[in-house]
């Protein structure tokens, strides 16, 4: 009697800079007949590295690694030369799923999802599907123009109004109109609370649209 051949593995590489996320990951899969993890990496160079390989299915990408964004990279890598890649993060703010979809990712998954959906994620976009996870809290996303990504990239670096102005080659007055039109728009109320949602919510984590690569 012919016996029935065993279907392809998935090949998965893991980038994340935690090592306890990574061996949470690799547990997840372990025993899974139909996935291992072919390769690990923590930066966004083991990153470029990885997403140039032929020999991976799918790449689990962190967003915020030591050598800067999983998204950027993402961004610039153009999807027929790379695996599927599901882009994933402790956070559930609704800008990393969104700046996932606009970077091209095929999935978003949380750091914490079970064993279950990582699993069955990961098989859907190797298969040549998407997966976002559903666990994402309602709210608009915040798109920011190159000029205001500076503002508060800035702002998040503690400089003073006069520090920006002159960073921007622009005025102090016109730093501080800016300034009150993102409060106004994104309804916060001071410099510190703009600080805490843009780093909370990764404002700067996602490439503005002028720099997001096109399909």
């Amino acid at each position: 009697m012919r016996s029935t051949p065993a279907p392809p593995r998935i090949r998965l590489a893991l980038v994340d800079d935690h090592p306890v996320v990574v061996r949470g990951f690799e547990a997840s899969v372990a025993g899974v007949p139909d996935i291992e993890v072919a390769a690990r990496g923590g930066s966004v160079a083991d990153g470029a590295v990885l997403l140039a390989r032929r020999d991976i299915s799918v790449l689990l990408l962190d967003i915020r690694l030591p050598d800067g964004s999983g998204l950027a990279l993402l961004a610039r890598t153009p999807r027929e030369s790379r695996p599927a890649v599901i882009v994933v993060s402790s956070f559930v703010a609704r800008q990393y799923a969104s700046g996932a979809r606009r970077v091209g990712a095929e999935g978003f998954l949380l750091k914490t999802a079970p064993t279950a959906e990582l699993v069955e994620a990961v098989r859907a976009v190797a298969a040549g599907g998407r997966w976002f996870t559903g666990d994402q809290p309602d709210g608009a996303y915040v798109s920011l123009t190159p000029r205001e990504r500076d503002i508060v990239g800035l702002v998040l670096a503690a400089h003073s109004n006069d520090e920006i102005a002159a960073a921007l080659h622009t005025q102090r007055k016109t730093v501080e109109t800016q300034l009150s039109r993102l409060y106004e728009r994104l309804g916060v109320a001071s410099r510190v609370e703009l600080a805490v949602r843009a780093e909370r919510e990764g404002w700067l984590d996602v490439p503005s649209a002028g720099r997001e690569r096109r399909a």
